[in-house]
C-alpha cells in the first residue's frame, strides 16, 4: 500500500474514505461520525455520507465534531448522487496510518483490489471501465 502511493505520489494523489449512512439523528450521530474517524485514518480526506439526516440539532453537532477531527460531511441525493453536497468539508491529513492501511489490504479483498486497481492505472495510465464497477457502462 504504501508503496504504491509513494512511487505515484504526487499532487493530485490522495487516499479518500467514505463512511456511509442511511440516516443520521441525534441519536446516532455520534456514533457514525466516531466510525467515519477510525475507518478513515488511513485517508489523507474521510467523510461521514449520509442519504439523510434527522434532528433539528444533527448537522450542529457534526459541525462541533468537524471542528475536533476534521472528518466531513455529505449529504447522498439518492436519486441523483450527482446532486449529493458536501455540507461540511474534510480537512486534509498529511500523515496515514500506513499500518491500517496495511490491516485493511489485507483483511479486506476488496480494498486491496481497490489498491492494484490504482497502482494499475498510475503505472499504465488506463483504466479499464470494467474493473471500476459502473453499473451499465461499456468499455
Amino acid at each position: 500500500m504504501r508503496d504504491c502511493v509513494t512511487q505515484y505520489a504526487d499532487k493530485r494523489t490522495k487516499l479518500w474514505s467514505f463512511e456511509a449512512k442511511l440516516l443520521i439523528n441525534r441519536s446516532n450521530a455520534r456514533e457514525c461520525f466516531f466510525q467515519a474517524v477510525s475507518n478513515s485514518s488511513w485517508a489523507n480526506f474521510g467523510y461521514l455520507v449520509a442519504a439523510e439526516i434527522g434532528g433539528t440539532d444533527t448537522l450542529k453537532e457534526l459541525r462541533m465534531l468537524f471542528a475536533a477531527h476534521g472528518i466531513g460531511f455529505i449529504k447522498l441525493d439518492m436519486e441523483n448522487p450527482t446532486d449529493s453536497q458536501a455540507l461540511i468539508p474534510a480537512r486534509e491529513r498529511d500523515e496515514i496510518d500506513w499500518d491500517m492501511a496495511n490491516r485493511l489490504a489485507t483483511e479486506n479483498r476488496d480494498f486491496l483490489e481497490y489498491v492494484k486497481l490504482v497502482k494499475q492505472f498510475y503505472q499504465t495510465g488506463e483504466a479499464q471501465l470494467g474493473d471500476w464497477d459502473f453499473p451499465g457502462l461499456d468499455d
